[in-house]
């Protein structure tokens, strides 16, 4: 049930992504002779398509591994009114992974060693290690690895967060204890 529901929520981003750049690219195509020769402009409608590529890998892959961790902490809680306290290390996490991006690209450096590390945890690569590909120069070996290490991170908190859904769905109306997540989860 889970894995549909993040499926359809993916599905749906996608959609809106290329429904947003898909109608900016036309109308990009259709007033080009009345833009004339904005650098700006040009910069952003002329991407290599690897760069689009490696846009759609890294979404993805980064929605998908947020979007099984909400569903998972989600589950084990009770009243909406909590979803918000039980949710906010992800946001934080999130929240970490972005501003290390966004002080890199103001620095100048975007190949500094933070966002170096950082471009292998699964937490923080969908967004450390694709600016790096679109700001500098990445060895294609590095790209390899932090999608491969992101790809078997995303099946396994998958399948790690299908069994705390289950788990949080059975228990829906008590209060869940984590000593108790963790002895379900075990056994399933």
């Amino acid at each position: 049930m889970m894995f549909g529901k993040v499926l359809a929520a993916c599905m749906a981003g996608l959609v809106q992504l290329v429904a947003i750049f898909g109608s900016a690219l036309v109308v990009y195509h259709v007033n080009k002779s009345y833009l004339g020769d904005n650098g700006i402009i040009d910069s952003i409608f002329n991407i290599p398509p690897e760069l689009f590529a490696y846009m759609l890998v890294f979404f993805l892959l980064g929605f998908l591994i947020y979007a099984f961790l909400y569903g998972a902490i989600s589950s084990t809680v009770s009243k909406l009114e909590d979803i918000n306290t039980a949710v906010q290390p992800v946001t934080f996490l999130f929240l970490f992974g972005f501003m290390v991006v966004i002080f890199s690209m103001t620095s100048g450096s975007v190949d500094n060693v933070l966002m170096t590390v950082c471009s292998y945890i699964p937490f923080t690569s969908p967004m450390a290690m694709f600016t790096r590909i679109a700001m500098s120069t990445v060895p294609w070996y590095e790209i390899a690895i932090s999608i491969g290490i992101l790809v078997a991170s995303t099946f396994g908190i998958g399948i790690l967060s299908a069994k705390i859904y289950r788990v949080g769905v059975l228990m829906y109306g008590t209060s869940p204890k984590i000593g108790n997540i963790i002895k379900a989860v075990w056994k399933a």
